[in-house]
């Protein structure tokens, strides 16, 4: 790859935060409420685990492989075929989900703001956009995460606080009344979030900051078990018992907002922060998507492919599902089992035979050996 490194660790952050964060802000309240009642503002730190396995996972395998992603270094510790068939696992799970990101945010958007454009317009246009952000390379996408990052956390925030009169205490209590099994349950499927976290793989070559990856992955996972902690916590503070009834419960909270008669109706508000995320989320995950394939077909240059893996996005994004229901329906029964096995467990299986193969001993002086790519 002509790929060098030029960013940061804070950026590499900051670029991987939404990943966890945006879409989830909007469907886990419901998916966690039907599992953990009024505990489900507790499932995400349980969910959060994943998220930590996943990051340790990765950068020791990156300490291995210094230079490489995860789709690289799979050959060399498993040997060719079996490496190619857990890169292909990772890219097509990488195209997967990416296409399910897309398709909420094309639903969301038609739903809630553009009630009379066709599904394949919204959806067409914002893989449009994120292809020339990806194309622009990696250096143009972490200054672009950089700038509207920040932005929506602070948005979302402040929206937090304007629900603060809505909120009632009850709604949580009592707490615990059935013990952590629902709430374990519940955090089933967010973990498929916060086993997302693998695009570090794919980011860390071009991490400048080699020292401060490992502890800005794990602020990283703890910034986002917090968001989601706090945007379940109040959800549930202002919906109640009614979380589980909506689609989009976190979004009907924020309608809630308002003070005198005067400020209120803050949609466009709401929808103009959450797709500013969801951009970014998409963007990362398109990046990932053409890095690997790249890499997986041994090509120079990762540009080639950029257009058309979004068209094949734009396919996978009607394919996943007929509607906005069946699609609910998939995330909520698929994504922590299908997710989790191949973001996590596919890493998990990779480091336990580079151990067995190489020893612990041996990262350092193999590490140093290791050739970077082009």
């Amino acid at each position: 790859m002509k790929e060098k490194p030029y960013i940061s660790a804070a950026q590499m952050g900051i670029m991987v935060f939404p990943v966890i964060v945006a879409t989830a802000d909007l469907l886990v309240p419901a998916i966690t409420s039907r599992q953990a009642d009024r505990d489900m503002w507790l499932s995400p730190m349980i969910a959060s685990l994943t998220g930590f396995l996943t990051v340790y996972l990765v950068f020791q395998l990156h300490k291995l492989f210094p230079g490489e992603s995860i789709v690289q270094y799979s050959t060399r510790i498993v040997g060719t075929f079996f490496g190619k068939v857990c890169g292909l696992l990772v890219l097509f799970n990488l195209l997967y989900t990416n296409g399910n990101i897309i398709r909420q945010y094309g639903e969301f958007i038609v739903g809630s703001f553009l009630f009379d454009t066709p599904l394949v317009v919204v959806i067409g246009s914002i893989v449009l956009l994120c292809a020339i952000t990806v194309k622009s390379g990696v250096e143009v996408l972490a200054r672009t995460a950089q700038v509207f990052v920040p932005i929506v956390v602070i948005l979302y925030a402040t929206l937090l606080i304007l629900m603060i009169p809505s909120m009632k205490v009850d709604h949580m209590l009592p707490m615990l009344e059935h013990g952590v099994v629902p709430i374990m349950k519940g955090a089933f499927t967010p973990q498929g979030w916060f086993s997302e976290v693998i695009l570090f793989s794919f980011l860390l070559p071009f991490n400048v900051d080699q020292e401060q990856g490992m502890r800005t992955g794990l602020i990283t996972v703890v910034s986002a078990m917090l968001a989601l902690t706090m945007i379940n916590l109040s959800t549930l503070l202002v919906l109640g018992g009614e979380v589980s009834l909506m689609t989009y419960s976190f979004y009907t909270a924020i309608q809630m907002i308002s003070y005198a008669d005067f400020f209120e109706n803050i949609d466009s508000v709401v929808i103009a922060t959450w797709v500013t995320g969801a951009f970014i989320k998409i963007s990362v995950f398109f990046y990932a998507l053409a890095l690997g394939t790249a890499q997986f077909l041994r090509l120079d240059e990762y540009r080639p492919v950029v257009l058309p893996l979004g068209f094949l996005l734009v396919v996978f994004s009607f394919w996943t599902a007929p509607n906005l229901s069946q699609l609910s329906t998939n995330i909520q029964s698929i994504v922590g089992y299908q997710t989790t096995t191949i973001f996590t467990f596919v890493p998990l299986f990779l480091w336990l035979i580079a151990r067995w193969r190489f020893g612990k001993k041996s990262y350092s002086s193999k590490a140093m050996t290791t050739p970077t790519p082009k």
